[in-house]
């Protein structure tokens, strides 16, 4: 008789396998261990990020386990075998069936919940990009455009030109540039060009996908519409308002759903997404089939950059699925911020390159202009260099704040960077040395739980405060009342104050991960990467780190680890690009 309790598996993943074994009686023994491993590996791979599992990419492969000291060896069946234990069993069903597993294209396995996500995207993303607006008179846009992208080097194709074309005649766009390349600016001129072109009747919604990314996204709208060459009115009907996706869908504190969704789209005629790469699947099918079929969507994003922390690379497969249809897809290559020979910029090329070795070189050689690497001997060597380097930083930062503004002014300007959240390199180790060294120098007081100046990231979701997982605040005096603590937050619709004793989850953050750190911006890192490898070590992580930046980076860690990552990319499994090439043919584009 099949019996799971000698596996070695636990959690989540092994309850799931069991309970759709425990629905397949009609299976033989040898066939519910086949469906057993499978949900096993389904979800196990779907909590490190992938929609799906390809089945062939493990038939016949053999695996060894390590799960409390003892090591178990798992050899899978081959896939004709696997497949068809899996058409037997009454919890597998095909695309067009409802199940809890679904088995499509007699390979591909999915959680029935990520199916259905994976398939309205596809099928909205196919009809937006099908059905085109309408055509407006060139000799009326073009005059509009010209004026807003002046005349530039011959040489130099002018890109954000070409995005705001397209952005006029078609209905879905993605935009795609690293920082520098001018993202914003693009926005904010295809705001002014879709606007007069439409004599300001267009009704146009920006989102992020945190309030961190909403908040700076709208300060930089504002700034940047003033230096448009536009009308008065343009600019008057420019939005200002940038909501979190989760804002603009209107999820509901107490059900947790949204108010927007296919049957009540949204109102906008235009909705542009910011941070395109932090979006998760399940968001991006919600947002897209909330919207109606006549909204134009244009995304905007780094296709280089991190994938978002839940299941789903949608922004990068989506970049490399549209690849050849230029009318749909922008490439933003040209840095306005940093100059050919910028350090940060040199070096964020050679990490997309691949070029771990190079990189290494050009660095340790000091031929990389604000760019220092520092070897990372041992743990106590670690903890000797936040004192004598780090612990200076942040001794400024509180010197210097007076206001609560002037404390987010000076808190921007300077951070620190964790490849992990766990072990002696990790963000919990690193903020309680960082915390210890400035108490030890009298500059906080840290036997208190809460002081002034103390920043703390959000840890979960809390929707009756309207606070999410990642948002940034700091401790500070109520300027109401200057003998109270407050928590201030920078959010999309200005500062927000709350009582810190309100607060229930949450950590120091001095130091954050670089999958928090998304959407942000700083003059200065401090990028700690780990004596030990990972499997989370791997370009993307590099690359997001490193363009953090503005002015400067130093870099600590293994030169070895450092090179080996550069060389390894994320690799999310999913069916959008396959069912996105079945059914163009379908489609009239």
């Amino acid at each position: 008789m099949f019996d799971t309790n000698n596996m070695p598996f636990k959690g989540i993943q092994k309850y799931f396998a069991d309970f759709m074994v425990s629905l397949s009686d009609n299976l033989r023994e040898r066939e519910k261990y086949h469906l057993w491993l499978a949900s096993i590996l389904l979800v196990d791979f779907v909590k490190k990020g992938h929609i799906c599992i390809d089945l062939k990419d493990f038939a016949e492969r053999e695996f060894t386990i390590d799960e409390d000291g003892t090591s178990f060896s798992i050899k899978c069946p081959s896939l004709e075998t696997w497949i068809d234990a899996l058409k037997k069993a009454e919890v597998v069903g095909t695309s067009d069936e409802f199940r809890p597993l679904i088995l499509r294209n007699e390979r591909m396995l999915y959680l029935n919940r990520y199916w259905q996500y994976e398939k309205v995207f596809v099928a909205k993303m196919l009809q937006k990009i099908s059905l085109k607006p309408a055509k407006l008179d060139n000799s009326l846009i073009m005059p509009i455009i010209n004026r807003l992208f002046p005349e530039t080097d011959e040489d130099d194709k002018d890109m954000q030109k070409m995005a705001a074309i397209n952005a006029v005649e078609n209905n879905f766009l993605v935009i795609s540039g690293g920082p520098g390349t001018g993202k914003t600016f693009t926005i904010s001129k295809i705001l002014a060009l879709l606007i007069e072109a439409g004599s300001g009747n267009l009704s146009i919604a920006l989102a992020a996908p945190t309030g961190k990314a909403a908040a700076r996204l709208k300060a930089m709208i504002k700034d940047l519409k003033m230096k448009i060459d536009c009308p008065e009115y343009v600019r008057a009907n420019m939005p200002e308002e940038v909501y979190t996706i989760h804002r603009l869908l209107g999820l509901s504190y107490r059900t947790r759903r949204f108010e927007f969704n296919e049957k009540n789209p949204l109102p906008y005629d235009v909705v542009i997404v910011d941070e395109g790469s932090m979006v998760d699947l399940p968001l991006m099918s919600k947002l897209l089939e909330a919207t109606k079929d006549s909204t134009k969507i244009i995304l905007v994003g780094d296709k280089d950059q991190l994938s978002s922390v839940e299941p789903g690379a949608v922004f990068g497969e989506l970049c490399e699925t549209i690849q050849d249809m230029p009318n749909m897809i922008v490439i933003l290559k040209k840095n306005f911020r940093f100059g050919r020979d910028s350090g940060i910029n040199r070096l964020a090329e050679l990490i997309k390159e691949g070029n771990g070795h190079e990189a290494m070189h050009l660095i340790k050689e000091g031929r990389l202009e604000n760019i220092s690497w520092r070897e990372v001997e041992s743990q106590s060597h670690l903890r000797l260099m936040i004192e004598n380097y780090i612990v200076e930083r942040y001794t400024s930062f509180f010197d210097a704040s007076s206001s609560i503004e002037e404390v987010f002014l000076h808190f921007d300007k300077f951070h620190v960077l964790c490849a992990l959240r766990h072990g002696p390199f990790g963000i919990l180790a690193i903020n309680d040395l960082i915390e210890k060294a400035l108490s030890d120098k009298k500059i906080i007081r840290a036997f208190k739980k809460w002081y002034r100046g103390k920043p703390i990231m959000i840890t979960a979701n809390d929707y009756s405060l309207k606070l999410f997982n990642g948002d940034t605040g700091i401790i500070f005096e109520d300027p109401e009342n200057s003998d109270f603590l407050k928590i201030f937050f920078k959010t999309e619709e200005g500062l927000k104050k709350i009582a810190p004793q309100r607060i229930a989850d949450f950590e120091t953050a001095y130091a954050i991960t670089v999958h928090k750190s998304q959407g942000s911006e700083f003059d200065d890192i401090v990028f700690i990467l780990s004596d030990t490898s990972s499997e989370i070590f791997t370009r993307e992580l590099i690359y997001t780190a490193i363009t953090r930046a503005k002015r400067s980076i130093e870099i600590w860690g293994n030169e070895q680890l450092f090179i080996e990552a550069i060389k390894k990319r994320i690799e999310r499994k999913s069916g959008i690009k396959d069912a996105f090439l079945q059914n163009k043919k379908t489609c009239d584009f």
